[in-house]
């Protein structure tokens, strides 16, 4: 019962991960703010949320399995940009975090902690984690990142740019389809490895299809900061 429960949701996971690698680049090149950039965005979205859930799913069927720990982080790690991105067009005005969103930004933190530990613990007793201490560090790390990045805003440490809705929900939604793209990469590219491949060509899997969507994005945002006369954040001075 516990095999068929695990298949009939892996089915589901690899439907939702095909549906948000197809959609989320049918968004990025669709004009903004059309019908078909709407269309793709929502289900992209949904798909991503699809592919979260199930990954619970996974941990909650096998929560003593080190690879569906590990499966769980990076679950929280793809959906939260994809959750925060979505959650800036309704904040065009002002950034006003609610409950949800605190508690979400949050929760990618603490997952970058736990992240860390794995790391350090894995580094310590080697065996058995098979490279899994280097990509929970990279991956906690980035977890870390995601999560001060929109903190230091909630807490007002840092003023939102200009066109902050349009720029943050870009460069998130570019950040939740490298999640898509590196899980298909992590999923197809070891099948065909000649035996032996070195243990580090399989880190680079997980690794090389976040920096080329990086770079991808950092060259897209550019392009629209200078298009909307954008300057760079500043943080808030706080008074003695």
């Amino acid at each position: 019962m516990e095999k068929l429960i695990f298949n009939f949701f892996l089915v589901i996971h690899v439907i939702c991960g095909f549906l948000s690698l197809s959609t989320g680049l049918v968004a990025m090149i669709a004009e903004k703010g059309k019908k078909t950039h709407n269309l793709s965005g929502k289900t992209f979205y949904w798909a991503m949320l699809g592919v979260f859930v199930t990954t619970i799913v996974f941990f909650v069927i096998y929560p003593a399995q080190l690879k569906y720990q590990f499966f769980l982080t990076i679950g929280i790690i793809s959906f939260y940009p994809n959750f925060s991105g979505k959650r800036l067009l309704s904040m065009k005005k002002a950034i006003v975090p609610q409950l949800i969103d605190w508690v979400a930004a949050w929760a990618v933190g603490l997952c970058g902690v736990v992240m860390l530990g794995y790391s350090v613990y894995g580094f310590l007793h080697p065996e058995g984690f098979n490279g899994l201490a280097i990509l929970f560090a990279i991956f906690g790390i980035v977890c870390l990142f995601n999560a001060y990045g929109d903190l230091k805003i909630y807490l007002g440490y840092q003023k939102p740019e200009k066109m902050h809705w349009f720029l943050g929900h870009g460069g998130k939604m570019m950040g939740a389809y490298s999640a898509a793209l590196t899980a298909f990469c992590v999923n197809i590219v070891p099948r065909y490895l000649p035996a032996g491949t070195p243990a580090f060509v399989f880190i680079l899997t997980w690794v090389l299809p976040g920096v080329a969507i990086g770079v991808v994005a950092a060259r897209i945002l550019k392009k629209y900061r200078l298009k909307f006369n954008v300057k760079a954040a500043k943080p808030v001075l706080q008074e003695a």
